[in-house]
C-alpha cells in the first residue's frame, strides 16, 4: 500500500523530469508490488548469496510505468539510465545486471554492465524469453520474476565471473578484440594501483632503506612497529611505527590506530553490500508481453 501511495504522490510531478527513486534494497525493489513478502525475501536472499559467492551484483526492480518517473522514450534507454543512476555493480569491473520490469508498460529490460560483450545480450534474451515472458503472459509475475532472477545468475553472472564463453557464442570481430585488449590494459593498470594501495606500508618500509638519516647522513633506516594496545572487538587499538638509523640509533616515531575487529569485518564485507558505482553502456536485451 505504501508503494502504491508513492506512485500516487509522485505521478503529478513525474512528467516534468526523469527522476529515479532511491532503492528499496540492495537486491530487490518491488515498487509495483508484484511479489508477496515471502517471495521477495527469497529472491533477495538468493541474489545476495550469489553476490557474496561470485561478486556480481544483480538487482531486480519492478515498476508500474516508466512515465511515473518522467520516462517517455525507449524502455531500454530508461533502464540504462536507471542502471547508471544507481551505479549497479562494481565500478572497476562494470559487471552489474539490472532486471527492470514495467508492469503496465508490459515490457522487460535486462540491462548489462559495460564489461559485457555483445554475446551476453543473447544470454540476457534467453533469460527473458524462456523464464520470464511465458510466466508473465499467464499473469504469474512471482514465478517469472523468480525464475528470471535465478536464470540470470546461472546463465549470465556465474559464467561471466568464471570467464566461461562457448566457442559458438564468441564470434569476436577485430573491434571486439581491440576493445578487450583495452579493457585488459585498464584492468592491469587498476590492479597495479590496487597493489600499490594494498602494499603501501610494505613499499614505504622498503623505500625507507634508501633514505638518508637526518642525524648522521647514513643510509639504511630500519622500521619497527610496536603494538601498545591490541584491537578489541569494538574498540580500536594503538600502535607506534619507529624509523631507526642503524648507525647512530636516531629514532623517529609516529603513532597510528589499529581498527577494531568489527571495523575490519565491515571493511571486508563492504564489497558485497550497497551499490558500487558500476556503469552500463546500453547493452542487454528486452521483451514485451
Amino acid at each position: 500500500m505504501l508503494r502504491v501511495l508513492f506512485f500516487i504522490l509522485f505521478l503529478p510531478v513525474a512528467g516534468f523530469a526523469q527522476s529515479y527513486p532511491e532503492p528499496l534494497g540492495d537486491t530487490v525493489s518491488d515498487y509495483a508490488d508484484l511479489l508477496a513478502p515471502e517471495d521477495e525475501a527469497r529472491i533477495g536472499a538468493a541474489l545476495q548469496a550469489a553476490r557474496d559467492e561470485i561478486g556480481v551484483h544483480i538487482v531486480l526492480v519492478t515498476i508500474e510505468r516508466q512515465s511515473y518517473f518522467g520516462g517517455t522514450g525507449r524502455f531500454a534507454d530508461f533502464a540504462t539510465g536507471w542502471f547508471n543512476t544507481w551505479g549497479i555493480g562494481d565500478k572497476t569491473r562494470n559487471d552489474g545486471v539490472l532486471i527492470l520490469v514495467g508492469h503496465e508498460d508490459r515490457e522487460i529490460r535486462i540491462a548489462l554492465g559495460a564489461a559485457y560483450d555483445a554475446v551476453w545480450d543473447g544470454r540476457a534474451q534467453r533469460v527473458i524469453d524462456t523464464a520470464m515472458l511465458p510466466a508473465f503472459r499467464n499473469d504469474d509475475y512471482a514465478k517469472g520474476l523468480e525464475d528470471g532472477a535465478m536464470l540470470a545468475i546461472d546463465l549470465i553472472a556465474r559464467p561471466f565471473a568464471a570467464n566461461e564463453i562457448n566457442e559458438d557464442e564468441s564470434g569476436w570481430s577485430i573491434g571486439d578484440i581491440f576493445e578487450r585488449i583495452f579493457k585488459i590494459a585498464v584492468l592491469i593498470g587498476f590492479a597495479a594501483i590496487m597493489l600499490g594501495v594494498m602494499f603501501k606500508d610494505w613499499l614505504r618500509d622498503f623505500l625507507l632503506r634508501f633514505r638518508v638519516c637526518p642525524n648522521c647522513g647514513a643510509r639504511g633506516m630500519r622500521v619497527r612497529r610496536e603494538v601498545l594496545v591490541e584491537a578489541g572487538q569494538t574498540v580500536d587499538g594503538q600502535a607506534v611505527r619507529h624509523e631507526t638509523c642503524g648507525r647512530c640509533g636516531n629514532d623517529r616515531s609516529e603513532s597510528y590506530i589499529i581498527p577494531s575487529k568489527e571495523k575490519q569485518r565491515r571493511a571486508k564485507s563492504s564489497s558485497s553490500s550497497g551499490f558500487g558505482g558500476g556503469r552500463s553502456g546500453g547493452g542487454g536485451a528486452s521483451g514485451k508481453w
